[in-house]
């Protein structure tokens, strides 16, 4: 049996079990980035567990560790200590090929600037991810514009990202990132760019995604709007787990949090 085959039967193992309920788990991670003699600690003992088919959101300030843990629970970098597992699975101990093998089938990614290949169109924009991924070419194209439809783009298919306006290919880049059925979906800041009616439709997407797929939601944000729709916000703060709230807890108004 391969490695990666073994790894796809724990993850289902995990999926299956009682402790599924956890999706990612993160046991005292710290990351401290060395440059000569010169040491920063970006994350100083961060634990947290995030539930399956949760909308949380992650706030903290410039500088606080929120990005470096945001990329630690999606498998874009590796802690120098302490633990960060996806459905069991500790990342920290496969190796490269494995690590990407597990991202493009666990883990959808969303970014601020979209991060689109201009020179493609929508739909190929959507199935490039699924190509990485070993699927078929016609089932990839159904698969598509199946989740086009989803996002509300299925008549922009053959339309550029130069031909579309900012949320049209913010949803192109939410159906790229669902391309390969992943279990948690990762957002950071996805209505930074966009305008006030923009990232409310956004916003209200994910929540729908959520609803009917069951996908697990994480978004690194400074949104008021996307802090109040989530179920729990982290709150990140030199390089520690500050505090963790409901929106109600955290009484956000638009316009402050306290």
């Amino acid at each position: 049996m391969s490695l990666t085959t073994r790894l796809a039967e724990t993850l289902r193992q995990a999926g299956d079990s009682a402790k599924g309920h956890y999706v990612i788990r993160a046991v005292d991670v710290k990351k401290i980035y060395r440059m000569g003699e010169s040491e920063t600690h970006a994350l100083r003992g961060v634990t947290l567990d995030v539930r399956r088919g949760e909308y949380m959101s992650i706030m903290g300030p410039s500088g606080s560790g929120k990005s470096t843990f945001f990329n630690m629970i999606g498998g874009l970098d590796k802690p120098s200590a302490g633990k960060v597992y996806i459905d069991q699975v500790d990342i920290a101990q496969l190796d490269p090929y494995e690590l990407a093998w597990l991202r493009c089938r666990k883990v959808g990614y969303i970014f601020q600037n979209f991060n689109l290949i201009q020179v493609m169109s929508c739909i190929e924009n959507v199935t490039l991810p699924m190509s990485f991924a070993g699927k078929d070419s016609e089932e990839a194209r159904d698969r598509a514009l199946e989740i086009l439809e989803m996002v509300g783009l299925r008549d922009r298919a053959l339309h550029k990202p130069g031909e579309m306006s900012g949320g049209q290919q913010q949803r192109v880049a939410i159906a790229r990132a669902l391309a390969n059925s992943p279990d948690i979906l990762l957002a950071d800041e996805p209505t930074a760019n966009l305008d006030l009616r923009t990232g409310e439709e956004i916003i209200e997407l994910f929540r729908n995604l959520r609803d009917k797929l069951g996908v697990t939601i994480i978004t690194a944000t400074h949104d008021l709007k996307m802090l109040k729709a989530s179920d729990r916000i982290v709150w990140i703060d030199d390089g520690r787990l500050a505090r963790i709230s409901t929106p109600a807890e955290a009484n956000i108004q638009i316009g402050e949090v306290h």
